[in-house]
């Protein structure tokens, strides 16, 4: 998947997936999610203790932010206060942004005003945004470059990159993107071979922010689950994406130590008023050192949230109890 290689103009549909999985997207699309549970895996309470720890970093955690079209993005009180204190914010930068040219059809194009409302959400300068993901190779490379340039113009920091695939969070605290699929050719994006030969370096925990897995499924496929607890055996935490629905966030016992893996955090926006896109994850977790001074997740605290219709030309995010799909 990390082709170099990328057209000057990209038009016409596409999807990340070979025959039979594209007719599997396509038929999830028509007829709604998919709901079985193949790897019976159990959620967590919205509100539990993974380790015992001092608390060190308080990391708030998004899902896609996918393109919003023609409409404009409302964030209700309750999403701004569910990341009050939190240290940084983590989201999915999903799509190119770009004021102009005309996107091709599922081309995920972002207005420069989406930075507006993200700043209003979180200080830009404690945000933390990966393009790691299908999306990605939506428009030629110098656009996607330009993209780049304009969310760091603007103080965020990305990650999810090629030659840049982890961004040091905070003292101790390394976030890895990857994306495990890609539309089109796209050799500047960190895909999941970039995994392998990372390491935590320096870092008293690392944490892994991925694309991965399938859209519109509402668990993970036994595959996804063998990755991910393949994954812990290196990394301490998942916070996983691309599902455009939520998925349970779960965890794995590795020794006396309990390690989060969130599946997919969903949609946090879109502009899309089909019901079944959306809905996310808000989360936020605790992180520092336990007892014996190695660095864990001790609070989790998550909340579904969903984007729906508001005033003419806006669709407004709050946070809900419950899955309606």
């Amino acid at each position: 998947m990390g082709n170099t290689k990328r057209s000057s103009i990209e038009s016409g549909p596409c999807v990340p997936y070979p025959f039979r999985e594209s007719v599997g997207w396509l038929w999830r699309n028509i007829r709604g999610v998919r709901k079985a549970n193949p790897s019976g895996i159990q959620a967590l309470p919205r509100e539990t203790v993974l380790n015992p720890i001092q608390s060190r970093i308080t990391l708030g955690v998004v899902g896609d932010i996918m393109a919003m079209g023609h409409q404009s993005l409302h964030i209700t009180t309750d999403v701004h206060l569910f990341f009050q204190g939190c240290d940084c914010l983590i989201g999915n930068m999903e799509g190119t942004v770009t004021g102009t040219g005309r996107p091709s059809p599922g081309a995920q194009r972002h207005n420069p005003s989406i930075l507006d409302v993200l700043a209003g959400l979180f200080q830009p300068d404690r945000t933390f945004l990966s393009v790691a993901n299908n999306h990605a190779g939506d428009y030629p490379a110098t656009t996607f470059k330009k993209s780049i340039n304009h969310m760091r113009d603007r103080g965020f920091h990305v990650f999810g990159l090629r030659e840049e695939p982890f961004a040091d969070i905070a003292d101790g605290v390394r976030v890895f993107g990857a994306s495990m699929w890609s539309n089109r050719p796209c050799g500047e994006i960190a895909f999941f071979d970039v995994l392998d030969g990372c390491s935590a370096g320096a870092a008293a925990f690392s944490i892994v922010y991925p694309h991965w897995g399938y859209e519109l499924e509402m668990f993970p496929r036994p595959a996804v689950v063998r990755m991910g607890e393949e994954l812990l055996s290196r990394y301490d935490a998942i916070l996983g994406h691309h599902s455009h629905v939520p998925q349970p966030m779960s965890v794995v016992r590795n020794g006396v130590a309990a390690k989060l893996l969130a599946f997919s955090l969903g949609d946090f926006c879109t502009g899309l008023r089909l019901k079944k896109f959306q809905y996310g994850v808000a989360c936020k977790v605790e992180i520092g050192p336990g007892e014996n001074g190695i660095w864990r997740i001790g609070a989790v605290r998550w909340r579904y949230t969903r984007v729906s219709p508001g005033p003419a030309g806006s669709m407004q995010l709050r946070l809900t109890s419950a899955l309606s799909l």
